[in-house]
């Protein structure tokens, strides 16, 4: 789905004939008051920007920024009638319209990737409850669930794995190197999400985007030039099987300050699906959940500090597995980070420093002491970067250093030689304690980067080096090379190539349970992706808008990590290895026509993958990926505040899976249906929403039937 990149926002300022401005207050807002012009907040890609100025050189730069503050003044001392241009050194300034452009996308230059934007506005129509169900919406992702509401779920992009794509939180990196299963243990309610980026495609700067990154922004991060202000939004959702979900976000702007709060606790009872088996009604009974969250961001000027934690319980079902009906999964998550941004004449500099923890026991029955698993994962990462801008370009560079220490019952060496593995058969799990761990291991990853980009008037070119040191895998060297051209009218079109490194997981290196055998010879993964690609955004006078994006692309991939059968192995049948050969290709396609207030948005998605398998072992479980997916989407007005949202998806899976009777089922086609009627205006939202409407039976992991038809009503206030 193409959502858009930005939204443009005006208001008017009125003042008395004759008022003099002495002297202004220290703010970024305070200039346009006595400019009596329209001033025109918008979001220009920040490579854009940098391209004008450099194509008109600093001097005409600097003069402009003269003519913002000496025009008011000018003007009021009747020095010129209607004093819209001065005299500069000899140069006419007109100020018609003042263009005043806010951040760029995190994530990576929009000038080499097609990067999909989701804006509050449009979280605020999805009938959604986590981030995860906003991802279901966007083209090229596959997210995958073993329980309700994304309580616990795996996300791949382009045919990858749940372990390649890698996810931010305003930048800052919160996967989990024992196992890409919690990356969406995220801190975070849909009230305080300000937009989502998505990175469709490998990136050499991003450590950890093997196929793709997802970054999530909150409001007005890092944007302190803002009007003194306070929001505060109360909303509370309640559906059938149970769900209650009540959640709190503020932002205040004070002094330079901007604060983030937010918090939100849900839960719900298992869940009802179409026609299930005897064990496939108990598995469902048993996918229930608990979880909870909270949130804090402070930023003034260049520093962003926020932090995090979340508490969750959650019945997996037949999760990871037909023996047991009543899996248990319990975690716990917390997370810090500063980043630091410096500029002074043409340099920039960027800091970084995070911590993030994450602690989860898994039982096999739940509350039983037969089986069990328990893990404390901690990560501390630090990076600095510099860039520098000239007539040609901008040069930068950076490195960064990232520590992975695990705790495990079962993954890792000996680290505590003197402990002892605990017997689930002695105590509760619940009384396990870090103390008690055996097994864990410490690694550290050494990032380098080094980037020249090139700016010739529509024409924009990079190429990068960039190294991995792992103290467990060695030294790794890759490289990017990208060129865009942004015509004048009619879009951007863009060719890429770059190279990307994923290590190995705990999971994948030390796993030994279950039906489960790690390997701890494995490689890392390694992949080339070429992609070339067109956007372009059409607007006429009388009102609307049509947005197109296309990507096509191809990805070589070498020793991809898979899970494989062997049959001769009765305990631990599924083995960890480097597969010889996993390539991809595919198209993505987006487009999206907006008109006014009764036809909104009409958007169309298309994502096709195809994954070309030269495999050392048969019996791969890479077979299963997304190979079709197609979404509509259709939000109108219905009369006055009322409106509506209907999105159709079509899911075509690749493989097989094992039903809950133990028998080889193909995946199916599905055909899902889901719908959200509202009524809102300045600071009242209410609506009604459904899923899967037409209660449709499917599976999208492996036997697990999801959930059929859920309504819930949602009251969202704005103070």
């Amino acid at each position: 789905m193409l959502f858009q990149s930005a939204i443009p926002m005006f208001k008017n300022y009125s003042f008395k004939t004759g008022i003099r401005f002495r002297r202004f207050c220290h703010k970024a807002y305070a200039a346009f008051r006595s400019l009596h012009r329209e001033v025109t907040i918008g979001h220009v890609a920040g490579y854009m920007t940098d391209l004008e100025m450099l194509k008109h050189g600093k001097s005409m730069t600097v003069a402009a920024l003269c003519g913002l503050f000496f025009v008011p003044s000018m003007a009021d001392d009747g020095s010129s009638g209607t004093a819209d241009s001065i005299p500069l050194s000899g140069r006419q300034l007109s100020l018609q319209e003042v263009l005043v452009v806010s951040q760029k996308a995190e994530v990576h230059s929009e000038a080499f990737r097609l990067i999909t934007q989701v804006t509050h506005a449009d979280i605020e129509a999805l009938p959604i409850q986590t981030v995860a169900d906003i991802l279901l919406y966007l083209p090229g992702i596959d997210v995958r669930t073993r329980g309700a509401n994304g309580a616990q779920a795996d996300i791949s992009m382009r045919g990858g794995t749940f372990d390649q794509v890698l996810v931010l939180l305003n930048g800052v990196s919160m996967n989990d190197f024992h196992t890409g299963h919690y990356a969406l243990n995220l801190p975070i309610t849909p009230a305080i999400i300000e937009r989502i980026e998505v990175l469709q495609g490998t990136s050499a700067h991003l450590h950890g985007a093997f196929s793709g990154a997802i970054n999530i922004v909150t409001k007005n991060a890092q944007r302190t030039d803002l009007p003194s202000t306070k929001e505060i939004i109360l909303q509370l959702d309640a559906g059938m099987n149970g769900l209650v979900h009540p959640q709190v976000a503020a932002t205040v702007v004070r002094n330079d300050v901007l604060v983030n709060i937010a918090a939100d606790y849900s839960r719900a009872e298992g869940y009802l699906s179409p026609r299930p088996t005897e064990k496939e009604a108990v598995a469902c009974r048993n996918s229930d959940f608990k979880l909870a969250n909270i949130y804090w961001q402070t930023c003034w000027k260049g520093l962003d500090v926020q932090a995090g934690a979340q508490w969750k319980d959650a019945g997996l079902g037949m999760g990871y597995g037909f023996g047991s009906q009543d899996q248990f999964d319990a975690t716990r998550t917390a997370f810090a980070s500063a980043k630091y941004e410096h500029r002074w004449g043409a340099w920039r500099l960027d800091a970084q420093a995070s911590y993030r923890a994450n602690y989860d026991r898994y039982e096999w029955h739940r509350g039983q002491r037969l089986y069990g698993n328990f893990h404390f994962a901690q990560t501390a990462s630090a990076a600095v970067a510099a860039h520098y801008a000239s007539r040609i370009g901008t040069t930068s560079c950076g490195v960064s250093v990232r520590n992975e220490h695990m705790h495990s019952t079962n993954l890792g060496d000996t680290i505590n030689p003197d402990g002892q593995v605990p017997n689930v058969a002695d105590f509760p799990l619940s009384k396990v304690r870090v103390l008690d761990l055996v097994y864990g291991g410490n690694r550290l990853h050494f990032n380098y980067f080094a980037e020249q980009t090139f700016y010739y008037a529509g024409l924009s070119a990079s190429i990068g080096i960039n190294g991995t040191y792992n103290t467990q895998f060695g030294h790794h060297l890759g490289g990017s090379a990208n060129i865009g051209y942004a015509f004048d009218k009619g879009g951007t079109i863009y060719l890429n190539g770059n190279r990307s490194l994923r290590m190995p997981t705990f999971t994948d290196l030390y796993y030994n349970a279950g039906n489960q055998l790690g390997n701890r010879h494995l490689r890392p993964e390694e992949a080339w992706l070429l992609s070339l690609g067109y956007k372009g955004t059409w607007k006429w006078d009388k009102g609307g808008s049509l947005s197109v994006a296309a990507d096509a692309y191809y990805r070589w991939g070498r020793n991809i990590i898979d899970w494989v059968y062997v049959p001769t192995d009765s305990k631990r049948p599924y083995h960890a290895l480097n597969q010889q050969r996993v390539n991809a290709t595919g198209v993505e396609l987006s487009v999206a026509y907006r008109f006014n207030e009764w036809l909104r948005c009409l958007a169309i998605d298309y994502a096709y993958t195809y994954l070309d398998l030269n495999l050392k072992e048969a019996g791969s479980r890479y077979l299963d990926y997304l190979k079709h997916k197609l979404v509509i989407r259709l939000e109108h007005g219905i009369y006055k505040g009322f409106g509506a949202l209907w999105t159709v998806r079509y899911l075509r899976r690749e493989g097989q899976f094992n039903d809950a009777e133990g028998k080889v089922q193909d995946y199916q086609p599905a055909w899902l249906l889901d719908g959200s009627v509202y009524w809102q205006n300045k600071y009242l939202r209410v609506s009604a929403e459904c899923t899967n409407i037409t209660h449709t039976r499917y599976y999208d992991y492996g036997g697990i039937l999801q959930p059929g038809a859920w309504a819930k009503v949602s009251l969202q206030a704005k103070l």
